[in-house]
């Protein structure tokens, strides 16, 4: 083997391996790593698509978490909502039966076909993307005859989409949002004030007991922890639901934001609750009611526990 062909070899190997982190890298969600793999997204002469949309939409890819796409059959698949971006996916070669002459390709070879953004195909104009502008080049491998949504449901293989309308402002008004976060009557500039804070509370709740209550005092630390996790999720992934409200995640489930940190500020409040009637419990206070009292908040307490636990957003809202 010559010198020269041994340096080709390297030289490809380094490539592929420079490629590999920066895709590992630039997506926060797995599942966009896969699509630029797949190929079709850099073809412009410019900048490639990650760049584009993201000029155009001010959206940070590397913060959209993991989830964030989700796959579709074509032809089950609706693209009109406003937002909502898709990935035309073909996975195996097949033949091309909108070719037409030497213009188009004999066969559809594998990769992002087009891109669609709320039902209208996506092509490159002036460093970003948009609707068709002139003589701007169509973002995929698409060809001419195939660029009409009914001929990509019949084309593709797969389809991935996510509400980009989430996600927009990704590296300028999103950053503004979570700059000074509101929860409740609190204001704080990062997530871990808001973390400090909720353990300075449960700290001075935890100093004012008595006797030994450790099983109550684990539920609501488990609480604080679990609370404390997704205000840092919501913060640093910002994600918008409806009605322009901050989301996160509990447990697995979307949560609004709000909603998180109002359970577990009750958390605290019945804990505070708990500790005083325990106290006065242990004091011989009023009989037996304060022991009641007590147990009925534990009991109220467990039930919070078991909605972060569970992330079920509903129950959360309840408390």
């Amino acid at each position: 083997m010559k010198k020269s062909d041994i340096r080709r070899i390297i030289k490809e190997e380094v490539i592929q391996l420079i490629k590999e982190q920066y895709i590992t890298e630039a997506f926060g969600d797995p599942k966009l790593a896969m699509i630029n793999k797949l190929g079709g997204l850099d073809r412009n002469w410019r900048k490639g698509f990650w760049d584009s949309a993201a000029k155009t939409h001010d959206i940070a890819w590397d913060k959209l978490p993991k989830g964030t796409l989700t796959k579709y059959s074509p032809e089950t698949m609706l693209t009109t909502k406003d937002g909502m971006m898709a990935f035309w996916v073909v996975k195996t070669e097949k033949r091309n039966p909108y070719q037409t002459g030497y213009m188009t390709s004999y066969n559809i070879r594998p990769g992002v076909l087009a891109v669609t953004l709320g039902g209208k195909i996506q092509y490159y104009n002036r460093g970003g993307i948009g609707a068709k502008d002139g003589g701007s080049s169509v973002v995929g491998k698409g060809e001419r005859g195939q660029l009409q949504v009914k001929k990509l449901k019949e084309l593709a293989d797969e389809v991935y989409i996510f509400d980009l309308g989430q996600f927009r402002g990704g590296t300028t008004a999103m950053k503004a949002k979570r700059a000074d976060l509101k929860l409740g009557k609190d204001t704080f500039k990062d997530h871990r004030a808001w973390k400090r804070a909720n353990l300075d509370r449960y700290k001075d709740i935890l100093n004012a007991r008595i006797g030994s209550r450790d099983q109550v005092d684990k539920m609501v630390a488990d609480i604080v922890k679990i609370a404390n996790e997704a205000v840092k999720t919501g913060m640093e992934v910002v994600k918008m639901g409806k009605y322009d409200r901050m989301m996160t995640t509990v447990s697995g489930n979307e949560v609004e934001l709000e909603v998180d940190a109002n359970a577990m500020t009750r958390a605290l409040r019945q804990y505070a609750e708990y500790i005083r009637f325990a106290n006065a419990a242990e004091k011989e206070q009023y009989g037996d009611y304060n022991d009641r009292a007590a147990k009925e908040t534990a009991g109220y307490i467990k039930k919070i526990l078991a909605a972060f636990e569970s992330g079920n957003a509903n129950k959360l809202r309840q408390f």
